[in-house]
């Protein structure tokens, strides 16, 4: 596998473009009506505050239904792209069904890749992400890291989920020779989920299939940020989660974020080593008590990157250090902060636009190259 180019194909090849998008998952993408609702109100009113005179990235996301209704919409698509002066970078495919305003849990890795109903979805959404982005460019689709580990209930699930991989990869590889569009399936590890970084068994799946690092998962699974093997990766995904110690004040301080809609594994550690992991927060607050206090706990919560912690509570932003942003500008980045409906007040205190605006400028900045 290479690393995958900067953002550099525009529409307007005499101006530089917004150097990286946010995914849209943050907004409702379960009917192309409710993506073109993103697409106009959201989407454009962060350009006008970020790159209002600059060509400027997306990352899309697509339900299933949506992805299903966006084929006849490209026509129109196109001709919103050139008018906004906008242009498509990536896709979304891990939710497959509604993923705002809804709650999801654990239906959020459902299908899994041993059901071929994951294969046919991510097939299509390769299929309409090469006919949209910019001739020139290479561009990824995001999908499940095989399932959520509780629904893999055999052996049987691991060789239908690798079949149905490669035949995606196969898919791809056709998809190339046709459109001459590269379109990588960018794997996205999360804790509790069957495959895990750099994991063997897809290592000989082609180059058709690379991985997504999401910095907040990885951080919930204390995952040093060093060492990395970026010729594997070919997305990441800037993210923030929560840290604190182990201790009442704490613990009292993330209880606000057990809420219903989205899953929140839980991990604790300390001195590098795991002590305790859990599939959601509460039953971590439940049994964190029992820890030694000076154990450091992190969970699952999105929080925007702009936001460096609040009381006893700290953002994981820190491990995105120079020396990271020095190997990660070098493949393709974007913002996935998708949390903001269910976020106390006090992260997010400006309107949705400028929330989002606030942390691609941190991401801008933070990616710029250092000079001597």
């Amino acid at each position: 596998m290479t690393p995958r180019p900067l953002i550099t194909p525009t529409p307007d090849p005499t101006l530089t473009p917004f150097p990286l998008p946010y995914c849209l998952n943050v907004h409702d993408a379960s009917t192309w009506a409710a993506v073109q609702h993103a697409l106009d109100t959201h989407a454009l009113a962060v350009k006008a505050l970020v790159a209002p005179d600059h060509p400027f990235p997306l990352s899309l996301h697509l339900g299933q239904r949506a992805l299903r209704e966006a084929t006849a919409a490209i026509p129109r698509l196109r001709e919103w792209l050139t008018q906004h002066d906008c242009f498509i970078v990536a896709l979304n495919a891990f939710p497959y069904g509604p993923f705002q305003g809804v709650d999801v849990k654990k239906e959020v890795y459902r299908p899994n890749w041993s059901d071929p109903a994951r294969a046919d979805y991510t097939q299509a959404a390769a299929s309409f992400l090469a006919r949209v982005v910019p001739e020139g460019m290479n561009a990824t689709v995001t999908t499940v890291p095989g399932g959520w580990t509780r629904d893999w209930n055999s052996p049987a699930d691991d060789s239908a989920a690798l079949s149905n991989l490669r035949q995606a990869a196969r898919f791809c590889r056709r998809l190339q020779d046709d459109t001459g569009r590269r379109i990588q399936i960018a794997i996205e590890p999360e804790p509790g989920c069957v495959w895990t970084l750099f994991d063997p068994r897809i290592t000989d799946l082609g180059p058709e299939i690379c991985w997504c690092l999401d910095t907040c998962h990885a951080a919930v699974e204390f995952q040093s940020m060093d060492g990395l093997d970026w010729t594997q990766i070919g997305r990441v995904q800037l993210s923030a989660a929560i840290e604190c110690d182990n201790t009442p004040a704490a613990r009292d301080a993330l209880a606000p974020f057990d809420e219903s809609a989205y899953l929140h594994q839980t991990r604790a550690a300390l001195h590098g080593e795991i002590l305790g992991a859990w599939d959601d927060l509460g039953p971590a607050l439940h049994d964190l008590p029992a820890l030694p206090r000076e154990a450091t706990v992190r969970t699952h919560v999105h929080v925007p990157l702009t936001w460096a912690g609040t009381g006893p509570l700290r953002s994981t932003r820190g491990h995105l250090t120079p020396a990271f942003f020095e190997k990660a500008r070098q493949t393709f980045c974007e913002v996935e902060t998708y949390t903001y409906a269910i976020l106390p007040p006090p992260l997010h205190p400006h309107p949705l636009a400028e929330s989002i605006a606030a942390e691609l400028r941190w991401a801008a900045t933070a990616m710029a190259p250092r000079h001597p």
